[in-house]
């Protein structure tokens, strides 16, 4: 029975590690496909920014993903979300 709560209590550990966002992979996503050439970090703090809550954050971060063709998994994407978010933004994130 011992055996059997530590490998569900794994598990569970294991799978909640899977829906993490990794701003630091965000970060360097976004190095990468070199976003500062176009966004630079006024663009995220003016109050006139175009996203106003975090799905417009999404959309936006996975319109230039398809205008530029960056070579992201939608895991990237999304953890380049989050580094913009915890970075900038700082809106609630409802997962």
């Amino acid at each position: 029975m011992k055996k059997i709560t530590i490998s569900i209590i794994t598990l569970f550990a294991y799978s909640f590690s899977l829906c993490a966002y990794d701003a630091t992979n965000g970060k360097e996503m976004y190095n990468e496909a070199k976003c500062a050439e176009c966004h630079i970090p006024a663009h995220f703090t003016s109050k006139k920014r175009k996203a106003t809550n975090y799905k417009k954050l999404q959309k936006s971060v996975e319109s230039c993903r398809y205008s530029t063709n960056a070579d992201w998994f939608d895991e990237d994407r999304d953890d380049v979300v989050h580094y913009l978010n915890k970075e900038y933004y700082k809106y609630n994130i409802k997962k």
